[in-house]
């Protein structure tokens, strides 16, 4: 069943038995005792849901397999690339759902996360290839970004606060793979092989 949290993003509602659940105070999750099982836990951010809702199956990392990546937005390309593999690694187990819906422009299917806090790299945003593109070209191209918002974004997207001017060449976060793991919402119990986060 899907819930509808803006005029252009839906997200899966969770199934938990809301009988024995409890639910936190910022109201983002959701914990489900089930007897002696492990607790299933859900974190709902504005385009994309956590659910660690099932066993874990893929205990690797994916490897970045292409050339070191440039900064963003103050983040280093190592700290984007350790982003990129935590969300990997969620999918891959099932955890992490999100939007077919461009966040930015509201158009349907083919969409992939991107982020703009690769400290939280979980709190991403789908987007579609050419709203990808454009945001990580803006910089590059100011007349052409402000055209594309103009023509095809929606009325009130988020996209529309982002600034031209580049701080990626001033990358200062390094973001650690031990740093971005303290504010991981992953539960205790799920096993996250440290030793196969890019270094770089």
């Amino acid at each position: 069943m899907d819930t509808d949290l803006s005029p252009s993003t839906r997200v899966r509602e969770q199934k938990f038995d809301h009988g024995d659940a409890g639910q936190d105070a910022d109201d983002s999750s959701w914990r489900h005792e089930r007897g002696s099982d492990i607790a299933s836990v859900a974190h709902v951010f504005q385009f994309v849901t956590l659910a660690f809702d099932r066993p874990q199956t893929v205990f690797h990392l994916p490897q970045w397999r292409w050339p070191l990546i440039g900064s963003y937005n103050g983040f280093s390309g190592g700290a984007r690339i350790r982003g990129w593999q935590l969300l990997r690694f969620y999918e891959s187990n099932g955890w992490l759902a999100y939007s077919n819906v461009c966040s930015v422009t509201g158009t349907v299917g083919d969409t992939q996360l991107h982020n703009e806090d690769y400290a939280h790299p979980w709190d991403a945003f789908p987007v579609s290839k050419r709203a990808h593109w454009m945001i990580h070209t803006r910089h590059r191209f100011p007349r052409a970004w402000g055209k594309f918002l103009a023509d095809e974004a929606l009325t009130h997207a988020w996209a529309k606060r982002l600034s031209c001017v580049d701080t990626g060449s001033n990358a200062d976060n390094d973001c650690s793979a031990a740093q971005m793991l303290a504010l991981a919402p992953h539960p205790a119990s799920i096993v996250v092989p440290v030793d196969g986060f890019d270094s770089r």
